[in-house]
């Protein structure tokens, strides 16, 4: 894959700007492979995506304190050592760290160890497929035309102090100042390709009455419905009507409360349990979510603090950049926020039916990739 450092990947359905390379050979076997480090546009963790072309394997990972081999097994072990780099890494030429890489028993999962000078580093992710790995938009072409990246030749990826974040928000600003308006614009078209809404599933389909609506700032309105089926139920049916095209999707771990946040490239939608017991669905445009924060429809107050979280965490930085005009109450936002949970059930869903979807529109099947 052709990937170089300030492109735009779209990866496993997720957008990031990739800000270093690292390219590294085992000792033991000379094998090479690539490693780049991703900042997501819509809020969490920065990710690692690991390319190996001569085995044809793809993942993507984040740093971990979670230190726990438990029932995973290990696939591969080594001396890497760095032969080149580019980019935001902190890292220099011929750094060397003792590796293992492990794989839960579906073959799916993966655990990695580094062990380097400074400390030991733990990382867990998923594997990918090569199609699941996209490149939205390239730099080559302002860089060969003599531009300076906007990233510094700085370091690895996280140590076991923590790896340098960079906000969404001066990301984009960043974009926008180096390529200009153009890209944006193309960037925006593309992210606004057709995906089914999910206002208009909710307006025609049997499982949902219609409650009330809730307008907001800026002529704003969110449309609540209540469904027969349980949480569950109701979040995966929604998944599977907009063909898993979600932006985001996440349950709440945290107040023993149990909504799900989806987010796509147009619309908010938080499936909640009531203050009546009642499973409501409460959908509105980004739009309405960025200049309110108003508590979903008889909702409880930990359903109201995770409908902001979620909400702040992964759509607010993405869509400043959209609606600059007027108040939106996240600017003063004083709550904790969210890392994205690749691991979650919703998330997972999501990506199978949308891989799903994907495969009943080619002749290509897909598969999931295994480690060496």
């Amino acid at each position: 894959m052709n990937i170089s450092v300030n492109d735009t990947l779209r990866v496993d359905g997720s957008d990031y700007h990739v800000t270093g390379k690292i390219t590294y050979r085992n000792k033991a076997d000379g094998a090479v492979w690539d490693e780049y480090r991703l900042i997501p546009f819509y809020g969490g963790n920065e990710k690692w995506l690991s390319i190996d072309e001569q085995y044809g394997e793809y993942s993507i990972s984040e740093a971990t304190s979670d230190r726990g081999i438990g029932t995973y097994h290990r696939v591969d072990k080594g001396t890497q050592v760095v032969v080149s780099k580019c980019g935001n890494v902190d890292v220099d030429i011929g750094d060397t760290a003792t590796f293992a890489e492990y794989e839960d028993s579906t073959e799916e999962k993966t655990l990695s160890i580094e062990t380097w000078e400074d400390g030991t580093e733990y990382s867990r992710g998923y594997y990918l497929d090569a199609d699941e790995i996209q490149v939205i938009s390239s730099a080559n072409s302002y860089q060969q035309s003599g531009g300076s990246a906007f990233v510094s030749n700085a370091g690895r990826s996280y140590s076991s102090g923590g790896r340098t974040q960079i906000s969404p928000a001066s990301l984009i600003a960043v974009i926008i100042i180096f390529f200009g308006g153009p890209l944006m614009t193309i960037i925006a078209g593309f992210m606004g390709s057709s995906v089914p809404k999910i206002a208009d599933y909710m307006k025609k389909t049997s499982s949902y009455s219609y409650v009330t609506s809730i307008t907001g700032s800026e002529k704003e309105k969110a449309d609540v419905y209540k469904s027969t089926m349980t949480v569950d139920a109701t979040v995966k049916d929604i998944i599977d009507a907009i063909d898993g095209k979600t932006e985001n999707v996440q349950q709440n771990t945290d107040d023993g409360d149990t909504s799900v946040g989806i987010l796509t490239k147009k619309e908010y939608c938080l499936v909640y349990t009531s203050e009546d017991n009642d499973v409501l669905v409460q959908v509105s445009s980004r739009k309405y979510a960025y200049y309110n924060d108003t508590s979903p429809y008889r909702s409880t107050r930990h359903t109201h603090r995770y409908y902001r979280r979620f909400y702040r965490s992964m759509g607010y930085s993405y869509d400043s950049s959209s609606y600059s005009g007027g108040y939106s109450p996240y600017s003063s936002y004083d709550d904790t926020t969210l890392s994205k949970n690749s691991a979650d059930t919703y998330s997972t869903y999501s990506g199978s039916v949308r891989q799903a979807s994907i495969s009943s529109r080619t002749s290509s099947g897909g598969g999931t990739s295994s480690g060496k």
